[in-house]
C-alpha cells in the first residue's frame, strides 16, 4: 500500500469514530479489531504491509498471543476518539479513550513495519515486534519516535514545490522526492501534460504551475473522499487496486466497488493472500522433494554398503585363494564360466563361498587390487551420500522450523472442530469424565455458574490464586458418567498443579466438595470478589504432588493438545511429556513440543502449567 491508499483508507475509517472496540484477535503478524456501536466493522492490519476493513478473518487462535492480550487489556470497550494519517506517511493512528485514559495504536504500513500500542504521552506499552535502528528503538517503556519524516506535499506552497522539484534530475523524480508514490507522480505529469523525463528548468513556470495544481487537485480528492474505488485487471487477472481510476490504466478492465476499504480487502484476499498460499504450497512441494531425496540417499547408502562389503570380500577371497587363481589364469583350471577377458570363479572364504569375477589378462595381485579399489570407491560414495543427506536434513529441518513458527493457520473451509470446553482449562480423566477449570476470575465464575450441575463435584487447591475446577458427571459428549475415586484424585492434582502453588512448592493440598456446598452469597458484612465462592460444610482434602503432563490426543477424529494429571494424559495420549516445577522457560519448551506434536506453539502454551518447568519423563 502507498500513501494514497493509506490516505483513502484513513478517510473512510473516520466513520468509525465514536464506535467501541469489542474484541481484538491476532494471527501471527495479522491483527483484527472488531468494533461496534453506531457501526459494526472489523479492522484488519498485516504488520508492515496492509490495512483496511475486512469481511474475511481466519479462525482466532485458541490462546491469544501476548500482544493481542495486551491490546484487549488496554483497548477493550474503549471508545474510538480519532483516526488520522501521520504526516501524509504510511502510518495510521487510532486514538482510543477508556475511562480517563487515552491510548493510541500506531500502524506502520512500512517495510519492516510494526504495530505499536502507546499511552497518551507516546510511551510504548507494547510493540508487536521489538525493533532497533540507529535513530529509534521500539520496545516497552521507551518513548515512541516516528520514522524519519519526509516532506509533506499537502503543506507545500508553490514556491516550496518549485524549489524541491528543481533539485531533482527530472520532474517525476522530483515529485517522488516530495513524498508522492511513483505511479501517482506519473499520473500528475500526464494530467498536467508535462513530460515526466524533463528537468524543471526545461518546463517553464506555467507548466510547473499546472503540475502543482494537478497535484493539489489529486490530494484534495483524497482529503474530501471523492473516491471511485476500483480493482484493475489485465486478461482477467487483478494487478492493482486504486481509490480512483488513473490514466495509465485506460483500456484495462476495471471492477468497481462501493468503498476503498472493500476494494483493498478484496485485492488483498484475492491476490496477496493467494500468493501466500502459493508460497506455502511451493514450500510443501520443496519439503516433499527433499524427503524423497533423503529416502533415495538412504537407499543409496544401503546399496553402497552392500557393494563395498562384496568388493572387499572378493579382494580377500582372491588373495586367500592365490594359487587357485593363478592356475585359472594359466589355463590349468577351468572357471565356472567365461567371456573373454572376464571369467567367473567360486572361491571359499571362511565358512562361505562367493562368486568372483576376474580379468584373465591381469595377474592375481592386480585382480585383488581392482576389488579393493572398487571397495574404496564405494566408501567414498557412502561418505558423499551421507554428507548430501545431512545437508538435505538440515534444509528440511529449517523448513519445518518455519512452518512451526510462522505457519498460516487460516484454512477457512476446513477449520478444526472446537469443543465448548476448550474455552477453559480442561482434561479427560483416566475414567473418561470431563474436568474443566477457569483460567481467571471471569472464567472461574462462569464454569461454576453455567456448567456445574447437581451430580458434579467442585475442586479447588488450598492456595490463593487457584482455578475453580468442576468434575463433570458426564463425558465430553454430555453422556452421564459416574465420578470415581481416581477421577477425584486426578482433578485435585490438576487444581493444585495449575495454581500459583506451581511456582512455590513441590506438594500442595486441594479439596473437593459437592455443588450444594458452593455458594456465591457471603456472610453478612463480608465481601466476595469476582471469581471467588463461599464453601460451607466439610471439605475433603487431598495432598497432591505437583506434576502436569502434556500430550497429543484424538477427540472425534480431531487432534488436540491436552494438559493435565500425568495418569490421565498417559491414558489418552500416544506421545506425552510429564513436567514438574523447574527452571526452564515454558515458551522455549512450547516451541520444542510444537515441533514434536506438529501443532502451534499457542496450543502447547495453553496446556502447560503456569511458571517454569522441568521435564520428568517423556514418551515421544
Amino acid at each position: 500500500m502507498d500513501v494514497f491508499d493509506i490516505a483513502a483508507i484513513c478517510r473512510e475509517l473516520k466513520e468509525l469514530e465514536g464506535c467501541y472496540i469489542e474484541k481484538i484477535y491476532q494471527d501471527n503478524d495479522e491483527v483484527y479489531i472488531r468494533v461496534g456501536g453506531k457501526k459494526k466493522a472489523e479492522i484488519f492490519s498485516k504488520s508492515g504491509k496492509w490495512m483496511c476493513l475486512t469481511r474475511y478473518r481466519a479462525e482466532a487462535q485458541q490462546h491469544p498471543p501476548p500482544f493481542a492480550m495486551t491490546l484487549r487489556k488496554y483497548l477493550g470497550r474503549g471508545k474510538i476518539l480519532g483516526m488520522r494519517q501521520h504526516d501524509f506517511d504510511r502510518i495510521i493512528i487510532i486514538e482510543v479513550g477508556r475511562g480517563e485514559n487515552t491510548f493510541r495504536i500506531i500502524f506502520e504500513i512500512l517495510p519492516n513495519g510494526n504495530i505499536v500500542l502507546v499511552d497518551e504521552n507516546y510511551r510504548i506499552i507494547m510493540p508487536m515486534h521489538y525493533q532497533r535502528w540507529a535513530h529509534r528503538t521500539l520496545k516497552m517503556g521507551e518513548k515512541y519516535d516516528f520514522p524519519p519524516s519526509k516532506k509533506n506535499p499537502e503543506e507545500m506552497n508553490f514556491e516550496e514545490f518549485i524549489n524541491e522539484i528543481s533539485k531533482a534530475r527530472d520532474i517525476v523524480r522530483g515529485l517522488v522526492a516530495i513524498g508522492l508514490p511513483g505511479k501517482w507522480a506519473e499520473e500528475i505529469c500526464i494530467a498536467a501534460h508535462v513530460e515526466k523525463g524533463k528537468k524543471a528548468d526545461e518546463v517553464g513556470n506555467e507548466k510547473l504551475r499546472g503540475l502543482f495544481d494537478e497535484m493539489k487537485k489529486m490530494l484534495n480528492k483524497l482529503k474530501y473522499g471523492e473516491f471511485e474505488p476500483v480493482i484493475i485487471k489485465e486478461n482477467g487477472k487483478e494487478i492493482d487496486a486504486l481509490p480512483f481510476p488513473i490514466k495509465r490504466y485506460e483500456g484495462y478492465e476495471i471492477e468497481k466497488f462501493s468503498s476503498v476499504n472493500e476494494a483493498m480487502d478484496e485485492y488483498f484476499n484475492r491476490v496477496l493472500r493467494k500468493k501466500e498460499t502459493l508460497q506455502q504450497e511451493k514450500k510443501e512441494e520443496e519439503k516433499q522433494r527433499i524427503e524423497r531425496q533423503i529416502k533415495q540417499q538412504e537407499e543409496a547408502i544401503r546399496r553402497f554398503k552392500e557393494e563395498e562389503k562384496i568388493y572387499r570380500m572378493q579382494g580377500d577371497a582372491i588373495f586367500a585363494n592365490y594359487q587357485m587363481i593363478e592356475k585359472i589364469l594359466r589355463g590349468e583350471e577351468e572357471p565356472i564360466r567365461k567371456k573373454y577377458p572376464k571369467a567367473w570363479v567360486i572361491l571359499p572364504l571362511g565358512n562361505e563361498s562367493i562368486e568372483v569375477e576376474i580379468d584373465v589378462t591381469k595377474g592375481v595381485y592386480e585382480n585383488a587390487q581392482i576389488k579393493y579399489e572398487m571397495s574404496k570407491k564405494m566408501r567414498e560414495k557412502i561418505e558423499g551420500a551421507k554428507k548430501a543427506m545431512e545437508e538435505a536434513k538440515k534444509k528440511l529441518e529449517e523448513l519445518n522450523k518455519i512452518d512451526t513458527s510462522e505457519k498460516v493457520r487460516r484454512e477457512r473451509k476446513e477449520r478444526k472442530k472446537k469443543f465448548w470446553f476448550e474455552n477453559y482449562r480442561w482434561f479427560i480423566s483416566s475414567e473418561g469424565n470431563l474436568v474443566i477449570a477457569g483460567k481467571d476470575a471471569k472464567t472461574n465464575e462462569k464454569v461454576v455458574k453455567k456448567y456445574m450441575e447437581d451430580d458434579d463435584i467442585y475442586v479447588h487447591a488450598d492456595v490463593h490464586g487457584a482455578p475453580s475446577c468442576i468434575i463433570k458427571a458426564r463425558d465430553i459428549h454430555g453422556n452421564k458418567k459416574d465420578i470415581g475415586e481416581e477421577t477425584i484424585k486426578e482433578a485435585c492434582q490438576f487444581a493444585a498443579s495449575y495454581s500459583k502453588a506451581w511456582n512455590q512448592f513441590s506438594v500442595a493440598s486441594a479439596y473437593w466438595v459437592y455443588p450444594w456446598q458452593v455458594s456465591k452469597h457471603p456472610e453478612p458484612g463480608e465481601f466476595l470478589p469476582r471469581g471467588a465462592f463461599v464453601i460451607r460444610g466439610k471439605r475433603n482434602y487431598m495432598k497432591c504432588v505437583l506434576e502436569a503432563a502434556v500430550g497429543k490426543i484424538i477427540l472425534d477424529n480431531e487432534e488436540k493438545i491436552m494438559g493435565g494429571p500425568p495418569d490421565a494424559v498417559k491414558k489418552w495420549a500416544e506421545k506425552w511429556v510429564v513436567f514438574v516445577p523447574g527452571g526452564e522457560d515454558k515458551n522455549k519448551v512450547a516451541k520444542e513440543l510444537a515441533t514434536i506434536f506438529q501443532c502451534s506453539v499457542d496450543e502447547v502454551l495453553a496446556a502447560l502449567p503456569p511458571g517454569k518447568v522441568a521435564k520428568k519423563e517423556e514418551k515421544i
